[in-house]
């Protein structure tokens, strides 16, 4: 065995189980106090540890093959952890979380006095339940079940065409747009193309992944509201587990139908 390939799989779990950490400490009270601001610092140094991993020529392999897919889909995860460092950190013009500020104004004025607000622990959870923890199964499942990349990067589209849509409509910037230009567009439309070639998934396939992740955002508000309460309520369980998980199952009903 080289050394090549007992020290590939090390390599890759180090950032996965870095960025997993996050999700992990939802269910402590610890965990919450300490990175329900700080989770965009986290997200950003697995970012630039998995850029350095990918340029030194990790991939990702299942039973000792390579899945290129499942690499491309570490790309992708690598994207987003970048768009939300200027989407929550620090935007273009140096305002240190500024989203929230901006996302509360664009709330209210759709919604009114009385309609969802975005917090910190809303911004927390849904960015790291609803994004990490999706984008880390797309790695996992890979060619194999390709469903899940495709349920994440329809997410990531559409995501960039959300932040393109608000900038051509209030004829501004927001936090997040540069990301959404320059990363998000030409990444998730590469992933697609890339999924057609590795795994021959169907235009349908790719249309569900994209349906998938236009149905995340028209469910945004609804999400917001819930994840902002500190309580974890049935509905807010069954909200997150339907983002992180119903890829991943549609896809192995769907192989086990067609081999029936």
């Amino acid at each position: 065995m080289s050394d090549a390939s007992v020290r590939e799989p090390f390599r890759l779990a180090i950032p996965i189980l870095l960025i997993l950490l996050v999700p992990l400490a939802h269910f402590t009270v610890m965990g919450v106090a300490l990175l329900e601001t700080g989770w965009v610092l986290v997200g950003l140094g697995g970012a630039a540890f998995a850029v350095f991993m990918v340029f030194s020529g990790v991939s990702v392999s299942a039973g000792g093959v390579r899945d290129p897919l499942a690499t491309a889909a570490w790309l992708l995860l690598i994207a987003y952890l970048l768009h939300q460092f200027e989407e929550h950190g620090i935007d273009l013009y140096g305002r240190a979380y500024y989203f929230i500020e901006y996302g509360n104004a664009q709330l209210a004025a759709r919604y009114g006095e009385g309609g969802p607000r975005l917090t910190d622990l809303a911004i927390y959870r849904i960015n790291t339940l609803a994004v990490w923890v999706p984008f880390l199964l797309a790695i996992w499942a890979g060619r194999r079940l390709p469903w899940v990349g495709l349920a994440a990067a329809g997410l990531m589209l559409t995501n960039g065409l959300f932040h393109i849509l608000i900038a051509l409509t209030n004829g501004e910037y927001n936090p997040g747009l540069a990301t959404s230009l320059v990363l998000f567009l030409p990444i998730s439309i590469a992933y697609f193309r890339h999924a057609r070639r590795e795994a021959n998934v169907s235009l349908v396939m790719i249309a569900g992944g994209i349906a998938f992740g236009v149905a995340g955002h028209v469910l945004l508000p609804t999400i917001i509201a819930a994840a902002g309460i500190p309580e974890w309520s049935p509905q807010l369980l069954a909200t997150f587990g339907f983002l992180i998980f119903a890829p991943l199952v549609a896809n192995i009903l769907f192989r086990l139908f067609r081999r029936t």
